[in-house]
């Protein structure tokens, strides 16, 4: 072996060692089993985990909406609810990964928004009027008690 061999190998092993996968069968209501989902996450270890749990999650509650069996019933009751993204803005990688940096999500809520984000998911939060007023109280209240 020379070494661009060995080189290789590491980088494979290296890559290889930064992927987090799942997959998730499901017998239909003919009694086949298919694969439902097939899902991988890369780069993050520490929160891939979570968006896998999460797909699968979705994937899982889609499958037995449709009619379908699932073995593995504890994605049923997965809470694959995310925080809020700010007000007039959506998830964004980099959004994401400077609320978890700031410490403002865990590692599960940064990876449920990831896989979220992955998945064509993420919509703007259009923050509702009755929490606009209740900022603009709140803020010129405190204005007051300053001055």
């Amino acid at each position: 072996m020379n070494i661009r061999h060995i080189l290789l190998l590491v980088i494979i092993l290296f890559i290889s060692g930064c992927t987090t996968s799942g997959q998730l069968y499901y017998v239909d209501t003919k009694g086949n089993e298919k694969l439902g989902c097939d899902v991988e996450f890369v780069g993050m270890p520490r929160v891939d985990k979570f968006a896998v749990e999460y797909a699968l999650s979705l994937c899982a509650k889609s499958i037995v909406k449709k009619g379908g069996v699932i073995q593995e019933e504890h994605l049923l009751m997965v809470d694959t609810t995310i925080p809020l993204a700010p007000c007039e803005k959506a998830w964004t990688h980099e959004l994401a990964k400077q609320q978890y940096q700031a410490k403002k999500l865990t590692k599960k809520e940064y990876g449920y928004i990831v896989a979220n984000i992955d998945l064509g998911l993420a919509t703007v939060n259009k923050c509702t009027d009755c929490v606009k007023t209740l900022i603009t109280f709140w803020s010129k209240y405190v204005l007051l008690m300053i001055y």
